[in-house]
């Protein structure tokens, strides 16, 4: 798919994400501790909030969309928004507080052993996202698959998530989380003042620069193999095709 026809159909959503928005209240519960001052972001709209004393928040939202709830003392959390949570304008977020760290912890050499290594397997395991494993979970189905659950051949989770079409939801939630990794290791690379000093990017537009460039695949290998000297000269291509992009709205 040419970068042309993905700002064509990225201009489309973003006109029908606009006019599809609802406010929709949330709280945020936590057994034994405080749940004031969670941060609560729309990854698709990167339109954030805090939650109050009571755990409460208010937030444009639409089907789809997916919230990150984080804050120092929990663990991370994510909800995609449905179809019901739309209708009812309301969500329910259950977290969990970590776990205390040792103040003292011994490495020994032991610490990296792994199935290579102690020779189960002759090749180096593939290593899964928790989007990817839920959706691995969610694919392991075949038309004899529930005769097994007794068996212990396929899990419960696996036989709901095909009869409720939850898979195809968990494919989106990858899709998802790997432009959000990629968005995270791209921010590593650089600071806002490269792409205004550098790249001419208008500082307001910084975060739609991001996002345009992890659609690219050039780039994303050039990301993944922590190549910056020419990752940034791609960068500075994609740049003034972007550029070109935002003068033509104009």
């Amino acid at each position: 798919m040419s970068r042309t026809l993905i700002f064509l159909l990225f201009s489309f959503f973003t006109i029908t994400f606009v006019f599809g928005q609802k406010q929709i209240h949330g709280v945020v519960k936590i057994e034994n501790a405080s749940a004031e001052g969670i941060h609560v972001l729309n990854l698709v709209t990167e339109k954030a909030t805090i939650t109050n004393e009571k755990g409460e928040f208010l937030l444009e939202v639409k089907e789809d969309d997916l919230l990150v709830f984080s804050a120092v003392h929990l663990n991370y959390w994510r909800k995609s928004i449905s179809e019901n949570d739309i209708k009812n304008a309301f969500i329910e977020v259950i977290m969990t507080t970590k776990e205390q760290k040792l103040e003292e912890v011994v490495v020994t050499e032991y610490t990296k052993i792994n199935a290579k290594e102690l020779g189960i397997i002759d090749y180096e395991p593939k290593k899964y996202t928790p989007a990817e494993r839920r959706l691995r979970t969610a694919e392991k189905f075949k038309w004899y698959s529930p005769l097994l659950i007794p068996l212990g051949g396929m899990s419960v989770d696996g036989l709901i998530n095909q009869i409720s079409g939850r898979t195809n939801q968990l494919k989106k939630e990858v899709e998802i989380e790997k432009k959000e990794l990629w968005l995270k290791e791209l921010n590593d690379w650089h600071e806002n003042e490269f792409y205004v000093n550098q790249l001419s990017i208008p500082e307001e537009n910084i975060n739609g620069f991001k996002v345009f460039v992890v659609y690219d695949d050039e780039f994303i290998n050039y990301l993944n193999s922590n190549d910056t000297i020419n990752g940034s000269l791609c960068l500075s291509k994609l740049a003034k095709e972007f550029l070109t992009y935002l003068n033509s709205d104009e």
